[in-house]
Order: C-alpha cells, then structure tokens, then sequence
C-alpha cells in the first residue's frame, strides 16, 4: 500500500499570514505555487512555476570567465553564449617601440575594439594616449604618444588594457 503525504495548505491570504518553521513547506492554494519558510519571514518564499521562469534559450550568459591573477599578469575575460567576448589586463613598458599584447581569447576578426588607461601618471605636463599601430585576430600592438609629440615609452609604465568583440 502507498503511503499519502500532506502538507500544509491554505489560500494565498492565509499563507501570507503564516510564519513557518524553518525548512516547512506550505501550500498557496490561491495560486497553486509551493512556499518554503525560514521559522521569520510571515509568508515564507514563493517558489516559482515553471512558467513564471524565463527562457533561457533566448538569454545571453557568460559561458567561460578567467579571473585576473598576478599568475596570468592580471588578464582577465568573460566570453559568453552568443560568442561577444570582453577581456583586459595589464601591461609594464619594457620595450621603445612598443609593446604587443597576446589576447587570452582570440577574435573572429580584425575588428575588435581596444581601449587603454595609464595607471601611473605621475609625470605632470604629459597626458598620454596609446596608438594601436596593429592589430590582428590574436593580438594587438600599442605604441605611447605624449602630447608634446614626443614618441617614447617610459620604462616601468603600466596600461591596463580592454577589449572586446566576437570571439573566433
């Protein structure tokens, strides 16, 4: 023989009044959901229908994410469902003609947005920009210009850099 197991019920009005015990499941007999109580909160938590919950199918979500670490020199992406990808790091001037960037994720193209910011700009009368001189599906290579057009990389400098686009 099958045993019946029955749980607390009662309209929306009343399980709106009821405090349960905690871990308790209650019935909403108005709105044919579950509610699950915590032994505070008067109602307890609504749980949902299925179609209260949204389709997913359509959503865009981050399917593959690296955290920045001084290991992988603070780089760091996001690359979701639908292919778009952002990522950024960090990068120390070493090199008077540049200095070339290897993207965690490659890009589908060469088309591709970069965006950098000078941590350091301690050097007053100088406001710095970085030219992008190349730039392939893997990559990207930038190059400092100061204002006064004096083409040079200060040694020690660090850019954090961003980019994002559709991943290949």
């Amino acid at each position: 023989m099958s045993r019946q197991i029955q749980i607390r019920r009662g309209s929306a009005a009343e399980n709106d009044a009821f405090t349960g015990a905690i871990g308790e499941v209650t019935m909403d007999t108005t709105n044919k959901t579950l509610r699950v109580h915590d032994g505070a909160t008067a109602g307890g938590t609504k749980l949902a229908k299925q179609s209260e919950i949204p389709d997913l199918a359509s959503a865009d979500y981050v399917v593959e994410s690296q955290l920045p670490t001084a290991n992988n020199n603070y780089t760091w992406y996001r690359k979701y469902k639908s292919g778009w990808v952002e990522m950024g790091g960090q990068i120390t001037v070493s090199s008077s003609s540049g200095e070339t960037v290897s993207l965690p994720i490659e890009m589908a193209d060469a088309y591709y947005q970069v965006y950098t910011h000078i941590l350091d700009d301690t050097q007053s009368g100088y406001v710095f920009e970085v030219q992008i001189r190349q730039r392939t599906v893997s990559s990207f290579h930038a190059r400092e210009i100061a204002s006064y057009n004096d083409s040079q990389w200060v040694s020690g400098y660090v850019f954090e850099w961003f980019a994002m686009g559709v991943a290949a």
